[in-house]
């Protein structure tokens, strides 16, 4: 086969300038390949045949029976090749897998699509006009993400890193995560926050709602599978929670999120003239360097509106302060990290951008190979950077 861009030629080159300019470009290259690519598989055949096309030689081990043809899509484009046939055995080709149309780069580029925010038939559509009409429909977009099963699998069995100084639980409501039920299920979720700087998502579970068994069986599924010391657990306000890490991690400092307490004063401060200056000196407590200049604060806080001691607001706030200092027990450079649950706040943001364009999932299963394939996306790049107080 004749290279077209050859070197030392550059006579010949310059005649052939013009197939090259504007958008023959495209046309040519794509030329190109289907050329490569067909002279390639002739050359296979040939090699595993024993010779050349009418060749006589003791070498021959099978003779040609025609070809037939295979739609090849590719990363770089849709490829229409003629694969050689034999007629006494049959031939295996380096240029793709056996009952394979789609290459892993052509996949991994159509996941990506679905990842990123496109639907199914926006896709489609997508692929339809960079490749051509009938590239890919939106039932095949969504089958590459089957190839995910396996892995999730693998990954929700394997074993954990034990001993995280954080240990992160929370929950994102999702539509579709129950077959047949129209409102939005919970999906609990665990973020491990470990000594080496190491964050990762742990496990994720479609579950019919909060409860203190469904917490109490994802926590016990993260227990056997090596998470069995946790110095710390940060969580919401939700009790089913709190119920749960008592059972499975007696011994771990049980965190109440500053975020949601400051939330539900804010909620039960409504129509409170002093709102807005009860609630900036409440999240001013929270700077202080050390739980005895906590209580300190406190009681100053506790003295300046001392009018309000009897308004519900300020003794939910009271009540819950004890549940939300115990991160002054880790080092210091781990509170902030510890006082909120919003590592994983900042996750559900990300996937509800995501999934905006689904609004709801067909069933269970493809949620579940959904999360996972994000979950990998993010991993690749640096899930801690994209959740990190920085970013």
């Amino acid at each position: 086969m004749e290279t077209l861009c050859f070197e030392g030629h550059y006579t010949r080159r310059f005649a052939r300038s013009r197939e090259f300019c504007n958008e023959q470009v495209e046309v040519k290259i794509d030329e190109f390949l289907k050329r490569f690519c067909n002279h390639w598989l002739q050359e296979e055949f040939t090699v595993q045949s024993g010779a050349q096309r009418y060749e006589r030689s003791n070498l021959r081990s099978d003779t040609r029976g025609g070809h037939y043809r295979r739609r090849l899509l590719t990363s770089r484009g849709k490829l229409d090749l003629r694969v050689p046939r034999g007629t006494k055995k049959k031939y295996r080709y380096t240029l793709f897998e056996k009952n394979k149309r789609k290459t892993k780069g052509f996949e991994n580029v159509v996941v990506d699509a679905l990842l990123k925010g496109h639907s199914s038939r926006k896709a489609s559509k997508f692929f339809g006009n960079m490749f051509g009409a009938g590239t890919i429909s939106h039932q095949a977009a969504i089958s590459t993400l089957k190839k995910f099963d396996s892995e999730l699998i693998r990954w929700r069995q394997e074993k954990i890193q034990n001993k995280p100084i954080i240990l992160v639980l929370d929950a994102v409501h999702l539509k579709g995560v129950i077959p047949h039920c129209r409102r939005a299920k919970p999906v609990l979720f665990a973020y491990a926050i470990y000594s080496d700087g190491h964050e990762e998502v742990l496990d994720f579970e479609l579950v019919q709602g909060e409860s203190t068994n469904a917490y109490y069986r994802f926590c016990l599924n993260l227990y056997d599978r090596g998470l069995k010391d946790v110095q710390l657990v940060v969580h919401d306000d939700n009790a089913a929670i709190s119920e749960a890490v008592s059972l499975v991690w007696p011994k771990a400092l049980d965190q109440q999120c500053v975020f949601h307490i400051l939330k539900n004063l804010n909620k039960k401060l409504i129509g409170c003239k002093d709102k807005k200056a009860i609630l900036h000196y409440a999240s001013w407590l929270y700077d202080a360097q050390s739980e005895e200049e906590f209580y300190r604060w406190a009681q100053k806080f506790k003295n300046k509106w001392s009018k309000y001691r009897n308004h519900p607001a300020i003794k939910y706030f009271f009540k819950m302060i004890p549940k939300s200092i115990k991160y002054y027990q880790l080092p210091q450079k781990y509170w902030r990290i510890a006082k909120t649950s919003n590592r994983l706040e900042r996750l559900f943001e990300e996937l509800k951008r995501r999934i905006k364009v689904f609004r709801r999932f067909p069933n269970t299963q493809s949620c579940k190979r959904w999360l996972y394939a994000l979950l990998r996306e993010l991993n690749k790049a640096d899930l801690n950077y994209i959740l990190s107080d920085e970013s």
